[in-house]
């Protein structure tokens, strides 16, 4: 289990102002986003594909949406690095809610990007102009 660090003067006070919590509201809810984007966009672009006759366009939206959610789970991660990198807090400090929201975020993160990789296995084994 990871040790708690006392996290720098710097990075610390970093997480009080915007662009500290700017990071950790990214980190939480940008996976959570992209997943509900990508099932949408994939819903507005099966018509087009059908017409089309192509499903290449049905494979770029998983990809960005996967990409989008990789980003906010690393962008988490960076944010737990910042603040110690340890699971175990008794107080509760700006370090204790900067792990703990860094930590759901990675969680929340890695979530989202397997409801993404199987909406995007449906992709594959279904065509885009199948119907019931």
């Amino acid at each position: 289990m990871a040790t708690t660090r006392p996290a720098p003067d710097d990075d610390r006070a970093r997480f009080v102002r915007w662009p500290g919590l700017l990071s950790l509201s990214l980190g939480v809810l940008l996976g959570p986003v992209a997943a509900l984007v990508n099932e949408e966009m994939i819903y507005v672009t099966n018509m087009w594909a059908c017409g089309q006759g192509t499903q290449l366009a049905m494979h770029v939206v998983p990809l960005i949406c996967l990409l989008v959610t990789v980003g906010a789970g690393l962008l988490a991660r960076r944010d737990w690095h910042l603040v110690g990198r340890g699971v175990e807090d008794e107080a509760a400090t700006v370090d204790s809610r900067t792990r703990f929201l860094a930590l759901g975020g990675m969680a929340i993160s890695a979530l989202s990007a397997l409801v993404i990789l199987a909406q995007w296995l449906a992709i594959f084994v279904f065509g885009a102009c199948m119907r019931l």
